[in-house]
């Protein structure tokens, strides 16, 4: 599958919480890793984001030059939100499931892809990327967007940043969620390729295996 190369980006706690039970926009990252991520972004052709993030963060995600691409089968992107206030490029990939008249008042201040049924076709999404010219795509998602690219296997790598917080909560989002695996068998395996101590956290960088054919 031609795709661009993907790296999954995540900031979470010493248990593996990218949020607390309530859901807000929290700051996890140190002030080394910010300066890192910002770095990063630079680097990379596009950025995906679901509408989970968009709706908890409202993030602004503005680099020059780069698409910023969101996840959102239902349409449910704010019309006021930041991605959709500047003038940098957004798409917007949604499904059959979004009103009509949502879909186009989107289509007024973003690209719009719209799949059928009730998922984004994610294969088919990283496929129009690459014809688009994103060669670099940098995914900073919420747990069910990381199952996605996990599970299909089409990330080449992960990186990740343990802070030394703890927030517990059974509730919490995770790094990962989705349905996940029932045996270890199933698991994904990664490679880890480097670990670096960041401020007070850990900064690990992990590559993915690909099965033939991606």
């Amino acid at each position: 599958m031609k795709k661009p190369y993907i790296l999954i980006n995540s900031a979470l706690t010493l248990d593996g919480k990218i949020s607390t039970k309530k859901r807000k926009k929290i700051k996890i990252s140190s002030k080394e890793d910010f300066i890192r991520v910002k770095k990063l972004r630079k680097r990379f052709d596009g950025i995906l984001v679901g509408i989970g993030t968009v709706l908890a963060d409202d993030p602004k995600l503005n680099v020059e030059n780069t698409l910023r691409i969101v996840l959102d089968s239902r349409g449910r992107i704010p019309l006021d939100s930041n991605l959709l206030e500047d003038e940098l490029p957004v798409l917007v990939a949604i499904t059959e499931k979004a009103p009509l008249s949502r879909v186009k008042r989107i289509e007024e201040k973003a690209e719009v892809i719209k799949f059928k049924g009730s998922k984004v076709d994610l294969k088919n999404l990283l496929k129009k990327l690459r014809e688009k010219g994103i060669k670099k795509l940098l995914v900073e998602g919420g747990g069910t967007v990381n199952w996605s690219f996990l599970k299909n296997r089409y990330a080449d790598e992960v990186c990740v940043y343990i802070s030394n917080l703890i927030f517990g909560g059974k509730d919490a989002p995770t790094f990962v969620d989705g349905e996940g695996v029932k045996e270890k068998q199933d698991a994904i395996e990664l490679k880890l390729k480097n670990v670096e101590k960041l401020g007070e956290g850990l900064l690990l960088f992990w590559e993915l295996p690909h099965p033939k054919g991606l």
